[in-house]
């Protein structure tokens, strides 16, 4: 498994709610985050709620993702090609990481019609 968590505080109220979503629906990002990417990692904000965390290069890699808009599947395989991990288990965990970035409001997704 690959902890793309390096570490994780948060300076807001209350965490938000976890919502339901389809994975397959569109990722969109949201307007109150705040994203420093580096070379070794990334430093999130939430500038709404105040929620800050840090990841490592792995997570910053699935954030320049989003940003370009490819899938978690394309991410995941990126991933798993450049740190020769299993396949399944980066698809895994970028799929958590993704849904820790939507249960804190860095992201959303569109509901399909």
């Amino acid at each position: 498994m690959i902890n793309f968590f390096a570490s994780f505080w948060k300076r807001g109220r209350l965490k938000p709610e976890r919502r339901r979503t389809s994975d397959d629906s569109p990722i969109m990002i949201s307007s109150d985050a705040r994203v420093s990417l580096e070379q070794n990692g990334a430093v999130f904000l939430h500038a709404h709620s105040g929620v800050v965390f840090t990841s490592n290069r792995f997570g910053a890699r699935i954030w320049q993702g989003l940003l370009d808009r490819e899938s978690v599947e394309t991410i995941a395989a990126g991933i798993s090609k450049a740190a020769g991990v299993c396949h399944d288990q980066v698809r895994r965990d970028t799929a958590e990481f993704v849904a820790e970035l939507e249960t804190q409001g860095f992201l959303s997704r569109r509901i399909r019609c």
